[in-house]
């Protein structure tokens, strides 16, 4: 019994020296004591985070972009949603189809040019007057076809837009896409063409703004006359000269009934496919005084390279000093579901933030609301608000305005992110994450531009639309949160 004993309290003895020798190296297995530390913001997962850093710049990078809106859509229109998403610019498809669709006078080519200069009263006042509030069908959108359709008149979005200070834009087209109204010329040829195109220019003009007082001064020259089924059936050189009536048309009505208020005329609208990518590049070599703004449609996943080509086309011809404008861009293809997408969306705003040829001044997504039942909108026919629709919200609520921007640096090209201060000393540091995989653990630190701050955490994926996700305190400039994969981050951070 002794030596059982013996032997048996020697083994326990062995047992006890072997844990202990072997602790270190199994320690990983065993959950960890629970320590005291810094709060991090974590959103939901479902996979490990990748490790991750972010530096933010303490001295000024640039602006952000100065105007982010919308295009249109026939289906709906409520300036409640334009509030809600913080738009500041929004662009009409104005023209002959929708304003003037039948000649306002009967007499092809009549009143001349000069007979216009030297008698406004000549024009029709009472069609314009007429088809402005009380079009066909009760509603504005009555060109469009299909159903629903919004009802309400022309004054109606022109007023509602200039209380709500929104900078409209206003697109004019001979012919629109279903190559309506069939009296218009397209492309003009003869003086009386031009007679005809003219006069509705000046008139357009004349009635938003001498007639009347909606103060809309932006106008872009038709809309991707680059392809054919967009309405324009002349060649470029054709287009330039439209260019050059349209500009002559609206100048003469601001020098002669407006003096020293400014005007924009935007140009080429083209949307950037092969044929007709060099058309920007052309028009600024050959009519540049007939425009002051330029335009383009770029429904590329990534914006920068055709960005970067028109900067340089601006560089080459000195006119850096002329503002770059997307005036249309997103998705026509039924894209505004898809959560990947919604990001690079997100994304696509961040780099237009960006300083030298990545910027962009103004850009308007295409559209706002589906055209009848047409998939196109960010909110659909039935008043839905699409995912896209929140990535878009999120991304301006930190770079719309022409904020002061700050360059953020991440260890990873999967995360792109910038940084922006709002007219009262909030910072804004937005993140997105377009790695399908990937979620990251960044560690950020702001301390070159903030130490301490209450702060706000929105969060965009498939299971949160631009939500509010936490309220993390910004500690010594230093802050660590979680990026989903396919998602993005907004932290707000208040002064202190």
């Amino acid at each position: 019994m002794k030596a059982t004993t013996i032997f048996r309290v020697s083994i326990a003895v062995l047992v006890v020296l072997a844990a202990i020798t072997l602790y270190p190296y199994v320690q990983d297995f065993f959950p960890p004591t629970q320590k005291s530390a810094t709060p991090t913001v974590v959103p939901t997962a479902t996979t490990p985070a990748t490790l991750a850093t972010l530096d933010v710049q303490g001295t000024q990078w640039g602006q952000s972009t100065c105007y982010i809106g919308a295009v249109e859509g026939s289906s709906q229109f409520n300036i409640a949603d334009i509030r809600d998403l913080d738009l500041n610019t929004y662009r009409l498809f104005g023209g002959m189809s929708r304003w003037e669709p039948q000649d306002d006078d009967g007499v092809y080519g009549s009143p001349t040019i000069q007979q216009i200069k030297e008698n406004p009263a000549v024009i029709n006042w009472a069609a314009w007057d007429k088809i402005m509030t009380n079009p066909p069908k009760g509603s504005d959108y009555w060109w469009v076809g299909g159903t629903p359709s919004w009802q309400g008149n022309a004054r109606t979005l022109f007023s509602t837009l200039q209380k709500a200070n929104i900078r409209t834009v206003i697109t004019l087209r001979d012919q629109d896409d279903h190559y309506h109204p069939s009296w218009a010329p397209n492309p003009p040829r003869t003086q009386a063409d031009w007679n005809e195109w003219w006069e509705h220019v000046f008139a357009l003009v004349y009635w938003l703004n001498v007639r009347n007082h909606y103060d809309i001064n932006d106008f872009e020259v038709h809309n991707e006359p680059n392809v054919f089924q967009q309405g324009w059936h002349g060649t470029e050189g054709q287009y330039l000269t439209f260019v050059k009536y349209t500009h002559d048309a609206i100048d003469y009505v601001y020098r002669t009934y407006l003096p020293g208020r400014q005007y924009h005329v935007y140009a080429p609208a083209i949307s950037a496919v092969p044929r007709g990518k060099l058309w920007p590049r052309d028009a600024l070599q050959q009519i540049p005084d007939s425009f002051d703004s330029l335009s383009v449609h770029v429904y590329d996943n990534d914006i920068t390279p055709y960005t970067e080509q028109v900067h340089t086309w601006l560089d080459q011809t000195n006119h850096s000093n002329y503002p770059i404008w997307l005036t249309a861009w997103g998705s026509f293809g039924r894209q505004y579901t898809s959560i990947p997408f919604s990001v690079g969306m997100l994304t696509n705003l961040i780099h237009g933030s960006r300083p030298g040829k990545d910027y962009i001044y103004g850009s308007q997504v295409f559209s706002l609301y589906d055209y009848a039942t047409n998939f196109t909108g960010l909110i659909s026919s039935t008043g839905q608000r699409r995912p896209t629709y929140y990535a878009v919200r999120m991304g301006i609520r930190a770079l719309q305005g022409c904020r002061p921007t700050y360059q953020s640096t991440t260890s990873t090209s999967n995360l792109q992110s910038i940084t922006t201060k709002d007219k009262n000393q909030n910072l804004y540091l937005l993140v997105s994450n377009m790695s399908g995989t990937n979620q990251y653990t960044v560690s950020a630190n702001l301390a070159q531009l903030r130490m301490s701050g209450a702060g706000t955490m929105w969060q965009f994926d498939a299971t949160h639309m631009d939500t509010v996700v936490g309220k993390p305190q910004l500690r010594n400039g230093k802050i660590t949160f979680v990026v989903p994969a396919n998602g993005a981050v907004l932290l707000k951070f208040a002064p202190a």
